[in-house]
């Protein structure tokens, strides 16, 4: 029997470091493997004094719940003129220092697992969103995370027309805190919702 030459343990070698590599590359996201894609909403380096306050794009962003310091922070700063709040028992404290500031209220429950439910306060929210003139928005719940992340993964997928699959790694892996607890309502109810029905209801223009 011929012994292996060194020739031939290279060759393995490098065949092993190129299956590895391309099972790499198949099975993880980008988002997985550390690299946080360019279109996913991004930290804004000054917050404005409002915790977990993130870019989705020029004229829309998202965060936790604002104080009242806060909310003045974003009309002085960012220029909000819509904050859309979706906690069911806050309501957010208008600012004197911005009187044409527009507050709308879109109680939500994290825990919904009714989709007819859930339908309504997307249709709402996706209708306030629909006129560009608004803005720029805020969309906030308590944390920033759960009910906000639902919210701006319905809009990635109706108005910016990502798939569900990508709009769900962004909500899940974007930093942003979404916790495990909702995962099997609101992610089934994304991954499930009628996305034609919902266009229909949504005066989008």
């Amino acid at each position: 029997m011929r012994k292996p030459t060194l020739r031939n343990y290279t060759g393995l070698i490098l065949l092993a470091v190129v299956l590895i590599m391309s099972g790499c590359a198949t099975c993880k996201t980008t988002s997985a493997i550390g690299q946080r894609p360019s279109t996913w909403a991004a930290p804004m380096k000054d917050n404005c004094n409002v915790p977990n306050l993130n870019k989705i794009t020029n004229n829309l962003y998202r965060s936790g719940e604002p104080t009242e310091i806060g909310i003045t922070s974003l009309c002085e700063q960012l220029r909000i003129k819509t904050i859309i709040n979706l906690e069911e028992f806050h309501s957010d404290t208008p600012s004197a220092a911005c009187p044409q500031l527009h507050m709308e209220r879109v109680p939500m429950n994290a825990g919904e697992n009714n989709p007819e439910v859930i339908d309504k306060a997307v249709i709402k929210v996706m209708n306030i969103l629909s006129n560009p003139k608004n803005g720029p928005f805020l969309i906030h719940c308590k944390y920033g995370s759960d009910r906000t992340g639902l919210m701006c993964a319905m809009y990635r997928i109706i108005y910016q027309k990502w798939t569900r699959d990508k709009a769900i790694d962004e909500m899940v892996n974007g930093r942003y805190g979404f916790h495990t607890a909702w995962y099997g309502n609101i992610i089934e109810y994304i991954q499930k919702a009628d996305i034609e029905k919902l266009q229909k209801q949504i005066h989008a223009k």
